[in-house]
């Protein structure tokens, strides 16, 4: 069964629920959108919060080929042309890259609410949303959009108290059943 808006009554930010809407029309009838259906007029609305990574493989790897002024606050340095194991912990690699690399196989669309940056020195209250595109000859995910929003500025969610956990909802875009987990 295809996956509708229904299914992610867990997203919390308005933002994230019309870049999904965005999303699901752009497929057309396939699984996933082509990478040619990325287009930042449809999601004005999202941009300083938005980023894109290209899916390289042989080694696999996800290199930062756009990012918004709010996702380069959250770094000391500039992340385009820069891989996520170059901008990551390598003690928090291994877990990020298991959901970046579930977007990327299943394919599947990933949100994320709750405590991020979990591990810097002032982790963030916050919500993400990661999400397919396939290349259109060979309908293999090539990219991979994703939004972020912390608490670390104002035009983020605002301030509040860090969570202690946070919850990933994992939702394959074949329509198979969501799972969620949920970090400490």
């Amino acid at each position: 069964m295809p996956i509708t808006e229904a299914d992610f009554s867990h997203v919390e930010d308005d933002r994230f629920r019309r870049l999904l809407a965005y999303w699901l029309e752009a497929r057309g009838g396939a699984v996933v959108p082509p990478v040619d259906a990325i287009d930042p007029v449809r999601f004005p609305f999202l941009l300083e919060q938005v980023w894109l990574c290209a899916v390289e493989e042989n080694p696999r790897k996800f290199r930062y080929r756009l990012t918004g002024d709010h996702i380069r606050a959250a770094y000391d340095a500039p992340l385009v042309g820069r891989t996520l194991n170059e901008v990551t912990e390598p003690s928090v690699a291994e877990r990020v890259l298991g959901y970046f690399n579930l977007v990327v196989d299943l394919p599947a669309i990933v949100h994320v609410i709750g405590r991020i940056y979990s591990e810097d020195a002032r982790p963030a209250r916050g919500e993400r949303m990661i999400l397919p595109f396939a290349d259109p000859g060979t309908g293999r995910v090539t990219r991979i959009l994703g939004a972020t929003i912390h608490s670390w500025e104002s035009r983020g969610i605002g301030t509040g108290e860090v969570p202690v956990r946070q919850v990933r909802t994992f939702t394959p875009a074949d329509g198979s059943p969501a799972w969620c987990e949920s970090w400490l």
